[in-house]
């Protein structure tokens, strides 16, 4: 039986992906992600088993909802307008040293997570979805940088911001399979690559 704190289920179908997502985030919270069954997602969840892998195949894609689903409201809170205007370089680097901060507090995820993201990636689903996470604000920053001239405005924005994605990602990959390294100092490596390339000085 659902315990008091947990939210009860919708009437309506379309509220149910959002309303298993919330139950997943109290129960990887209270119980911790790995020990926590889909089995008990979908009894806390008052959903049937079918019901549940239905909307979410697999844990990681609820892992998935909830990361995204946090990250997106802590991203809300946040005013990146002074960063911004203090050019692109320095709006990126504050940006990626508070992303080293969170992900530093959801270390224990992270790695289940990314394998889940690049293993069921989707281009389809990505123009066509709503994305929650770190793209679009990676896209608004490099819109943004290249009306001031500090990017080349020759380059779609969303293609770079892409790219850019990836350098993160791959700088979180790395940090997380060698837990010794700096992630902070990880992103600022990905801020070199990314405004000065990788090129030897004059080649």
């Amino acid at each position: 039986m659902p315990s008091p704190s947990t939210p009860q289920r919708p009437a309506r179908r379309a509220e149910l992906p959002a309303h298993i997502g919330r139950v997943a985030a109290l129960l990887f919270a209270d119980r911790g992600y790995g020990a926590v069954t889909m089995e008990q997602v979908a009894s806390q969840a008052g959903v049937s088993k079918r019901t549940l892998y239905k909307y979410f195949a697999a844990k990681e894609a609820l892992l998935e909802q909830v990361l995204e689903g946090t990250l997106a409201q802590e991203l809300a809170q946040r005013d990146f307008s002074a960063e911004a205007q203090a050019g692109f370089r320095t709006a990126l680097t504050a940006l990626l040293h508070e992303s080293a901060r969170w992900c530093e507090q959801h270390a224990e995820v992270l790695l289940p997570y990314i394998r889940y993201k690049f293993a069921h990636f989707d281009p389809v689903a990505a123009r066509t979805q709503d994305d929650r996470g770190l793209l679009p604000l990676w896209t608004l920053l490099v819109r943004q940088a290249q009306q001031r001239g500090e990017l080349r405005a020759g380059h779609d924005p969303e293609q770079l911001a892409s790219s850019l994605h990836y350098l993160y990602l791959g700088a979180m990959m790395r940090w997380l399979t060698a837990p010794t390294l700096s992630l902070k100092n990880e992103f600022d490596a990905v801020v070199g690559l990314f405004i000065d390339g990788a090129a030897a000085e004059g080649v």
